[in-house]
Order: structure tokens, then C-alpha cells, then sequence
């Protein structure tokens, strides 16, 4: 079987650039042929990549399709998948969902590219006119819906198939198209030798690196510094736990798109926070190595399995997560969850208090996340269930029962009628 796989690739700055080049593409060959279709303007870095696999502009993709089976969708929330997106409406396939919240991806494509008509137009199509009014209402006030609306609609209504990562994308993704065919597969998580050997890493000298030689515990959270990531809550609480722990120091990974210093500032903190904004993968592997805990919150979602929080579990360390969307999925020995509500705070403290003063446990819950991450997220068993849902919707299966689907609504079978469409839907597939 032969597919088109629309994805963005290095040197593209996302995470799906790495899902794909790391995560699957390694895999899929050994099920599938596959040509890479990419947007015009990259020239990808990847050599192992170019060396592997045919990259082409995604714009030649019309005259080839005719060699291809079916094409292969990964969607995010930035402005890297326009041309996936424009793809996608064109000639339906597979779509992957990465985000199943896509505000971000359209506001960058139209607003932030000077133009309201897309946006408008994006959220009728979702939404009708009561859509309209939305986008009116933004673009008039400037407060922008990030986390309300899926936007997802017209997306849905173009895919043969639909792959999500966890239950809570699934959940709304039926929400805006009851009859969508979709599947739940596990991100891919492969877990690099670099963390497999996190204990020969010389923590003695990351630490004299930093300057924090004496310092414990050290908790470590990864991931754009963003408002979302509800860093005034883990700030206020680790202030508070300095009070059991003056000598805690808590590490920052990432960019910060939100201008934090002035928040570490005013909450006297800035003897005890340490930014280190940006680093590439070897600076993390160090980080993790000398991190006691690790904490990673986050509220809304836009419904993404966080490929950050995979990796912490995979080099057994102790992470806490918010409980919202995938995260709320994670099993309960794995990780410690706090639920987004008047006692976040308090609850946070807690665990951080909990987790500093008992190594016991900080191992218990780490061992217990690796065996999770290694059953449940293992690259080559994902694989194989990404090539059977591909053939399924190949072989024509889901396509079929989708036209059935929408035939039986036509004639006026509606969804309550659930004997009559379980009646039909096992006849069906008895014939296929």
C-alpha cells in the first residue's frame, strides 16, 4: 500500500516535525510505501530523512495522486499545517489530530496574516451565523476564544478517517460530527539511549554547572512558558515550599512566551527560579538527570498528548500534571494530578511537599510510569495499529459504512433508532 504523508519537517520548529521523523516514520515502511509531501517553502535538514523517503512540494501532490492509495493528514494548532489544511479540503484522507482545538492555527492564517475573512468565514462554516457572531465579537474586542471552540467542522466533514491520540479529543471531535469515523492510537513515544542511560549522566557537574551544587530538591518543568501552563499557580505554591525547603530550586525549560521574570520578580523568587529558555535535546537529557520531580501543568487544552510529559515518565521520574483532558487519562500510579479548581493551589503544594521529602515514592511512581510508557505508547506495536486503520479505510470498510450512514439520515433513520443501525452495521460488515 502506497500513501502521500503530509507532514511539517525539520527544520520546522514543532513537535510534529519530531513525532514524525522520530516517532513514526522510522516504523510505517516496514507496513507501508510512503512519499513525503511538504510545504514549498521548507527545504528540509533532515538527512536521514531525504535519504529515506521521496520529499515532495506538496503542490505536485495533484498530478501524483493517482499512485497514492490515500493521503495521510497531520494536523496541528500553528500555522506550519496551512498547507496540510488546504490539502486536506481538496483531497480527503486520513487525518491525525494533534490538537483537536485549532483557534491558534486559524487565527494565525488569517488575523495574523492581516486578513478577517478566513477567520469569519472558518467559524460560519462551524458554527453558522451564530459562529459569525463569534468571530465578529473577537475580532472587535481582541479577546479571542483559544480554548472554546474546536473549529474542526469543515475538517471533520473532509477526512475518510479520523486518528486521535486520547479519549478526550475523540469526545469532542464526536461533538462536532456524531457520525465521524475515528479511531483512538496512542502517541508513539520512542525512548532515546540518552534516557535509557539518564544515570550515567554526571549529575555532579550539571549541577556545579548551575551553580546548584547543594541545592534539593530540584524540580524541573519542561515546555513553552506559557499563561496556560499555569505558572502563577506553580510559582506561588514553590514559594510556599520554600518555607519546608529553602534550598529547592525550581529549573525552566523552555521559551518564555509570557514574560515571567517580572512574576519571579514580584513573588521575591528570583534566588530560587532558574531560567534556561530554549535548550536542545542533550541540555534536556542533563536536566532530567538531576531533576528530583518534574511538574507539568496546564489548563485549558487544546486536547494534545504531551510528547514532554511521555519523556519525563520514560526516564522514571515523578511528574505532576494538571487533571484535565489526556493528562486526566494517565493512570493514577503513574503521576500525581491536580484538578483546576479552588484548591489547585494548596493540592499542588501538597504533592510538591510530598515528593520532596520522600525518595520511596518518587521512585515507585517512576518505575510505574516507564512499564506504562513502554506497554502502552511502543512505536512498532503503534505502527502495525496505524497501518491496520489505514487499510481498513483503504479497503474501503469505514468508507462504506460512513456513506451508509449518511444514506439511512437521508431517509429520515436517525440516531435513536439504534436497533435498525446495529442491525445494519453488522450486515454490513458480515459482507465486508
Amino acid at each position: 500500500m502506497k500513501i502521500a504523508y503530509f507532514s511539517p519537517v525539520s527544520p520546522q520548529k514543532t513537535g510534529i516535525a519530531d513525532y514524525s521523523e522520530v516517532e513514526l516514520l522510522p516504523y510505517l515502511p516496514h507496513h507501508l510505501d510512503i512519499d513525503i509531501f511538504i510545504d514549498t517553502k521548507i527545504r528540509p535538514n533532515n538527512d536521514d530523512l531525504k535519504k529515506k523517503f521521496n520529499i515532495y512540494p506538496y503542490t505536485d501532490y495533484e498530478k501524483m495522486k493517482e499512485s497514492y492509495d490515500i493521503p495521510l493528514y497531520h494536523v496541528g494548532n500553528n500555522e506550519c499545517h496551512d498547507y496540510i489544511y488546504r490539502s486536506l479540503i481538496k483531497n480527503p484522507g486520513i487525518t491525525i489530530f494533534h490538537d483537536i482545538y485549532l483557534h491558534n492555527f486559524l487565527w494565525s492564517v488569517s488575523i495574523g496574516q492581516g486578513s478577517t475573512d478566513r477567520y469569519r468565514e472558518e467559524f460560519k462554516y462551524c458554527y453558522g451565523e451564530e459562529g459569525l457572531n463569534i468571530a465578529d465579537r473577537a475580532i472587535g474586542t481582541g479577546a479571542y476564544p483559544e480554548f472554546d471552540y474546536p473549529l474542526i467542522k469543515r475538517i471533520l466533514d473532509h477526512s475518510l478517517g479520523v486518528i486521535c491520540h486520547n479519549d478526550f479529543s475523540i469526545q469532542v471531535a464526536l461533538k462536532e460530527k456524531p457520525d465521524a469515523s475515528i479511531t483512538k492510537i496512542h502517541h508513539p513515544l520512542t525512548i532515546p539511549q540518552e534516557i535509557k542511560d539518564l544515570e550515567s549522566q554526571n549529575a555532579r557537574k550539571i549541577k556545579e554547572n548551575l551553580s546548584i551544587e547543594a541545592k534539593k530538591p530540584i524540580i524541573v518543568s519542561f515546555g513553552f512558558i506559557s499563561s496556560h501552563k499555569r505558572y502563577h499557580v506553580l510559582l506561588r505554591a514553590f514559594k510556599k515550599l520554600l518555607v519546608e525547603f529553602p534550598d529547592a530550586v525550581l529549573l525552566l525549560v523552555g521559551k518564555d512566551l509570557m514574560g515571567i521574570d517580572n512574576l519571579i520578580t514580584s513573588l521575591g523568587l528570583a534566588g530560587s527560579v532558574i531560567k534556561a529558555g530554549f535548550v536542545p535535546f542533550t541540555d534536556i537529557v542533563k536536566f532530567l538527570a538531576i531533576a528530583d520531580f518534574c511538574v507539568n501543568l496546564r489548563h485549558p487544552t487544546a486536547g494534545e498528548t504531551s510528547g514532554s510529559v511521555l519523556r519525563i515518565m520514560a526516564a522514571k521520574k515523578s511528574v505532576i500534571v494538571s487533571d484535565v483532558g489526556w493528562f486526566s487519562e494517565i493512570p493514577e500510579d503513574c503521576c500525581l494530578k491536580v484538578a483546576v479548581d479552588s484548591h489547585e493551589e494548596d493540592l499542588l503544594l501538597a504533592y510538591m511537599q510530598t515528593l520532596a521529602a520522600n525518595a520511596r515514592m518518587r521512585e515507585a511512581i517512576g518505575e510505574n510510569a516507564l512499564r506504562w510508557v513502554e506497554r502502552e505508547h511502543n512505536p512498532q506495536r503503534i505502527a502495525e495499529e496505524f497501518y491496520r486503520y489505514i487499510k481498513s479505510v483503504v479497503d474501503g470498510d469505514e468508507i462504506v459504512m460512513t456513506r451508509v450512514s449518511e444514506a439511512l439520515l437521508h431517509l429520515g433513520v436517525d440516531e435513536q433508532d439504534d436497533n435498525l443501525l446495529r442491525h445494519v452495521s453488522a450486515s454490513i460488515r458480515g459482507i465486508l
